[in-house]
């Protein structure tokens, strides 16, 4: 069911997240299998049908965990008590920034994946590849996994839709019915217009790759499972690498390492799994007017969201409304309407529209999806007395309330 009230608030505790501007982040070793994007190693290039080009992002795995990560995807060889389903699923997106807003542009279905070669490489763990027990049904402590962007951009992938984030659950084998008449259907799917020089000078792009898996998010571990990576756009739209992978960091993250004056913070939902989103947020001023950019990414969220809510704490003239997100595609069943925005008194909202057909299925804000809302008001941020995500999926709360601290953000650059 869905939500249909919003009639609980939750104040949730918002965690800021004080970047510095390592190339590399690590983080510490997890009790439990840890799965982790350690290279974002290259990229596959289809082609274009009707203005939207295909391209598909290698992504080496890596478990800094303390124990075997589940690799199986048939009925034979797996470890006691796992399923063909325990096994990892993999999302590839691409990222924008330009004229100081971060938004999606590109996102592709899942690689399920179905062996693992067990290997050793600096960096990931201690360096030394502890084989698994159960061979390429498991990654093993301290071991890695190369998927090149041949193999995540070979079809048919898996629905996104099918995936429960949280637990990392889903069916298998996967449902299929994936188009694919065209190059880019199935794959990370990003429109010319997007890319192109002429219509973007002076934009920076960066993929992103993102692992689900069961017992990884069983652990609690499934909140480092995304790494991003800088790419180059030349002429004929091909792409390529640019620095370092930023491990275990998603891409929304490299926002505030670009730009200081960017807020970024974690907004959670408490359980066993922690659900998570980010909220980035730029201000600027001029003349008596703010301008505000929002961009909210769901990490691992089930629950998704489907309204988003900026109050003031006296009336504001609220007026140059937007909103962005990246659409569905390849017969995935999602709703693509776009978000509809209203303004009160004291404030601005955006909801999704509701998908009569199939409610389940309406636009809401998923897992490994960023969304971008912006507004000028004459109020300045200080004024600004809440932020409230509607939850998508029927559930306790129904809605999270956060607050920010007072003071002009766009000038202190974190909270």
């Amino acid at each position: 069911m869905l939500v249909q009230s919003r009639l609980r608030r939750l104040r949730l505790f918002v965690v800021p997240l004080l970047l510095g501007v390592a190339a590399i982040f690590s983080g510490p070793v997890l009790a439990g299998p840890d799965v982790t994007v350690f290279n974002l190693s290259d990229i596959g290039h289809y082609g274009a049908t009707g203005g939207v080009r295909g391209y598909s992002v290698g992504t080496t795995s890596c478990n800094i965990g303390d124990k075997p990560l589940n690799w199986c995807n048939s009925a034979t060889g797996c470890p006691p008590l796992a399923t063909p389903a325990d096994h990892p699923v993999i999302s590839q997106n691409m990222y924008r920034l330009k004229n100081g807003r971060l938004d999606q542009i590109g996102a592709s279905w899942l690689k399920h994946g179905f062996v693992s070669l067990n290997n050793t490489a600096s960096g990931c763990g201690n360096g030394t590849c502890v084989s698994p027990p159960f061979g390429g049904k498991q990654l093993g402590i301290g071991c890695t996994d190369p998927y090149g962007s041949s193999l995540n951009g070979s079809r048919p992938l898996g629905r996104k839709s099918e995936v429960n984030s949280s637990t990392g659950a889903f069916p298998f084998p996967p449902g299929g019915g994936g188009a694919s008449s065209t190059t880019w259907n199935q794959r990370l799917a990003v429109a010319e217009t997007d890319l192109s020089a002429a219509s973007n000078p002076g934009a920076r792009y960066f993929v992103e790759g993102q692992y689900i898996a069961p017992d990884d998010a069983v652990a609690g571990n499934g909140l480092n499972n995304a790494s991003y990576r800088e790419v180059t756009v030349n002429a004929s739209f091909t792409l390529s690498m640019s620095g370092a992978t930023v491990r275990e960091r998603s891409a929304i993250e490299v926002w505030p390492l670009i730009d200081p004056t960017v807020t970024l913070m974690n907004v959670d939902i408490a359980g066993a799994p922690v659900e998570r989103f980010h909220v980035a947020r730029k201000v600027t001023s001029s003349g008596g007017v703010w301008h505000y950019e929002y961009a909210v990414h769901n990490l691992n969220s089930n629950r998704a969201a489907d309204e988003f809510r900026v109050e003031f704490a006296n009336p504001a003239t609220i007026t140059g409304v937007g909103f962005h997100d990246v659409d569905a595609h390849s017969n995935e069943p999602y709703d693509t309407a776009d978000w509809v925005s209203s303004v009160s008194a004291t404030g601005v909202q955006w909801a999704a529209p509701p998908f009569p057909t199939s409610p389940q299925n309406a636009n809401a804000l998923r897992w490994s999806t960023t969304y971008n809302f912006w507004f000028d008001s004459t109020l300045p941020p200080a004024q600004i007395s809440s932020h409230v995500l509607g939850l998508f999926v029927d559930g306790a709360p129904a809605q999270v309330d956060f607050a920010l601290s007072t003071g002009d953000l766009f000038q202190n650059g974190y909270e």
